[in-house]
């Protein structure tokens, strides 16, 4: 029986591992002696032996009489679990492909209900909202980064950004630099396409901006624990920020897309 369980657990429905073990134990055997030892209805144990012999469990003879077989395990079990894993990575793309469109209705909904302003007050709360920010960019996404960071993770929602032609441009605090981690980082995203700046002092505050409507600002809040942010969805807030931004991309020093490394010239 706990064989049995664990062929459930691989995919099989109940029947079907009660079948295959069956096989394991007494094989070759006809369909109606197969539906005989486990007490399984002959109008079904076709179905069933069809599953198995698909999922490459068991083999089958020719014709009408024909006997069946199980595979060699380790072989049947290998080929399972690759086609499982193969499903696994179409499933992955097929959200992907999907997840801008849903995210884009999402936001559009989100915000059409007069609840300009969210709250975010856990720190996975704020990475989450986050990545479906990025997910949902269609043009551009421009950053301020400073102090606190979460060091390490590679930032997958920005590279599919780019990857989908988003452009993204971030200016990173001066002190940031001094983290080996963060410089590693930050070389990885410029390769992938983000046009990186440093300001050469203390930047006044974290935000994001997405397609010049949607902020995402970190905040400090006197007396609270942990990450509070705001999610404030006007191309007013949007636009000054962007003028901020602007202001203090003119005055930041490119990251070389070589390596992580701060250029001299400190102009537009």
């Amino acid at each position: 029986m706990q064989t049995e369980s664990l062929l459930e657990g691989l995919g099989l429905t109940k029947t079907e591992a009660r079948v295959y073990v069956c096989l394991l134990e007494r094989s070759p055997l006809a369909a109606g002696a197969i539906a005989d030892l486990t007490g399984t209805s002959r109008s079904s144990v076709y179905l069933i032996l069809r599953s198995l012999v698909d999922k490459g469990l068991i083999d089958a003879g020719a014709g009408y009489s024909s006997r069946f077989q199980p595979s060699a395990p380790d072989v049947a079990f290998a080929g399972l679990l690759e086609r499982g894993r193969e499903e696994l990575r179409e499933r992955e793309r097929s959200v992907q492909t999907a997840l801008p469109d849903l995210m884009r209705r999402f936001e559009t909904s989100a915000g059409g209900d007069g609840e300009l302003v969210e709250i975010l007050r856990t720190p996975k709360l704020v990475g989450d909202r986050f990545d479906r920010l990025h997910a949902a960019s269609e043009r551009a996404i421009d950053i301020i980064v400073r102090r606190p960071i979460q060091v390490g993770g590679s930032n997958q929602p920005e590279l599919d950004a780019l990857a989908r032609g988003v452009r993204v441009r971030a200016v990173y605090d001066h002190a940031l630099m001094a983290h080996p981690t963060v410089v590693e980082n930050i070389g990885v995203w410029v390769a992938a396409g983000e046009d990186a700046r440093v300001f050469h002092d203390d930047l006044p505050m974290k935000w994001a901006v997405f397609d010049g409507h949607t902020v995402l600002m970190p905040l400090v809040a006197p007396g609270v624990g942990g990450v509070v942010a705001l999610i404030v969805r006007s191309r007013e807030l949007a636009g000054a920020l962007g003028l901020l931004f602007d202001t203090l991309w003119a005055a930041s020093a490119p990251v070389h897309p070589a390596r992580a490394t701060v250029g001299g010239d400190h102009g537009a």
